[in-house]
């Protein structure tokens, strides 16, 4: 394997020469700049990435911090990061805490340590709350997704999803709905709390009654949104409801098998509608499309990727943030 002294050797110049030009620094004249450059090439020299950001003190590589990588629903957003960093001269390192804030601080600890020179983190849960305002007063440039942190100056792209719900209440109503259920996505997620507070909200706005009944705790997971209807019907209500409104469409689709095995049709005898616009296929069952509520991922992953190189390059002291407003799909569950 080539190494800078080869180069040095093959290009008739200094070592010195050979080290300004691998760290595009001044002092190289163009004709000495093209021999170097040269002689990389026909040896096939590589620089010593480490070396190389000992001195520019630059990685050029971005940390992804996220609770999953193997979920479908995440792809979009990973494709949005990836096809920006793309344009860029970065790398990017993906990883999963597993929803776990213990295991979010020690990447966010491996990532400040000079191993990349910025990060992205994607996640609702509020756990993780102390440490964003922790955050707020690292000099690292990073972007926080999801986790809605008003108030904080740090880079922050999120999502309305009290007015999707509101939205999503709104469309229920017109659609003849007097007798609304929710199934909560997992309440120690700020996502699940704002969908079901948008919930309440449009109910009180239409001068309807939210009983307590009327909300069944559950997660964002087809096993849990089973489960959670599945306890429901077996308690008894004592009217079904004309519609539910589940806090994710992964809750929704274990929801349905619940109440397709009490026989009750979707949606003649109750209307369906999730949130996040999540094809779910469940094996031995029929694809329906979702009443559901659809956000931007592949945007909210492009624009975190832009938001965090700029912060890279500029350093602003105002930090910006972004929110997105989910737009409703209506599909054949309504």
């Amino acid at each position: 394997m080539a190494s800078i002294y080869d180069v040095a050797k093959l290009a008739g110049v200094s070592k010195t020469l050979v080290s300004r030009v691998i760290n595009d620094q001044k002092g190289v004249s163009e004709k000495s700049r093209k021999k170097i450059l040269d002689a990389m090439n026909e040896l096939n020299y590589r620089p010593n990435a480490i070396a190389r950001s000992l001195v520019l003190q630059k990685t050029n590589i971005i940390g992804v911090i996220m609770d999953s990588l193997c979920q479908a629903y995440y792809f979009d957003f990973i494709k949005g990061i990836e096809q920006e960093i793309e344009k860029s001269s970065y790398e990017v390192l993906f990883c999963s805490a597993r929803d776990n804030v213990e295991a979010k601080k020690k990447y966010v600890d491996f990532f400040s340590q000079g191993r990349t020179d910025g990060f992205i983190m994607y996640g609702s849960n509020v756990r993780d709350h102390k440490l964003i305002e922790e955050l707020e007063h690292s000099r690292m440039p990073m972007v926080i997704v999801e986790n809605d942190v008003d108030g904080l100056n740090i880079n922050n792209i999120c999502v309305d999803n009290r007015y999707g719900s509101e939205v999503m209440i709104e469309y229920l109503i017109k659609q003849g709905c007097k007798n609304i259920y929710h199934v909560t996505g997992d309440l120690a997620v700020k996502a699940a709390i704002d969908r079901m507070e948008g919930y309440r909200a449009a109910l009180r706005k239409h001068g309807m009654e939210c009983r307590e009944e009327m909300i069944i705790q559950a997660d964002f997971t087809v096993e849990g949104g089973c489960r959670a209807m599945r306890k429901a019907l077996a308690e008894g209500m004592d009217e079904l409801p004309d519609a539910i409104y589940f806090g994710s469409d992964a809750t929704a689709a274990g929801g349905m098998i619940a109440l397709e095995e009490k026989g009750i049709r979707i949606p003649e005898d109750i209307k369906v509608a999730g949130f996040d616009n999540d094809l779910i296929m469940l094996p031995d069952r029929k694809p329906r499309r979702l009443t559901t509520l659809a956000q931007p991922m592949f945007e909210m992953g492009a624009n975190a990727a832009r938001l965090l190189l700029d912060d890279i390059k500029d350093s602003p002291q105002k930090k910006k943030r972004i929110i997105y407003y989910p737009e409703l799909v209506i599909g054949e569950t309504t």
